[in-house]
């Protein structure tokens, strides 16, 4: 079988199939039909790079986004690593491990006080010394006495603002 040869290429194509290599025209800088492709820094300018709107408002950053525990646990060691590295991610990470907080309970349910019962001055004035007296044995904190004078005041207010009508 004979050997078939093509045709040399034309010598005005000779151009067009330059050697490697780079020639003394080919420019290294950005794009300059992107003349704003890149700031002077080699970085691409606002607009320019491959998001050009960049990352959607409300997408939190992916550098500050806490992992989530329960669907891939992490080993203790990588969990150490990475808090050392990101240490404003302990907090976040420890309310997963921890268990859900109680519902707030109402002081005066606590002491078995019934303050809708209220109704003169005289009830008022037996109930203020049994919550002084729990807040003497620790069984409730200051600020929750605090609380419960201050709804003992407003049923208070309420009950005289009623009277007048017969509705207290």
């Amino acid at each position: 079988m004979s050997e078939i040869v093509a045709d040399p290429p034309d010598p005005s194509c000779y151009l067009l199939f330059s050697g490697p290599g780079i020639e003394e025209f080919q420019s290294v800088d950005p794009d300059p039909f992107l003349h704003r492709a890149r700031d002077a820094r080699g970085r691409f300018a606002k607009g320019s790079s491959g998001n050009p709107s960049g990352r959607p408002r409300g997408i939190p950053n992916p550098k500050r986004r806490v992992p989530d525990l329960a669907a891939r646990p992490l080993s203790a060691r990588v969990l150490s690593d990475l808090i050392d590295r990101r240490p404003h991610l302990l907090r976040p990470l420890a309310a997963q491990l921890w268990p859900p907080p109680l519902p707030p309970t109402d002081p005066a349910k606590h002491l078995g006080i019934d303050l809708s019962s209220l109704r003169t001055v005289e009830d008022v004035r037996q109930v203020l010394p049994a919550v002084l007296a729990a807040v003497a044995r620790g069984e409730i904190a200051p600020a929750e006495s605090a609380r419960i004078a201050r709804q003992v005041r407003a049923r208070l207010r309420a009950v005289r603002h009623l009277a007048p009508y017969g509705l207290a």
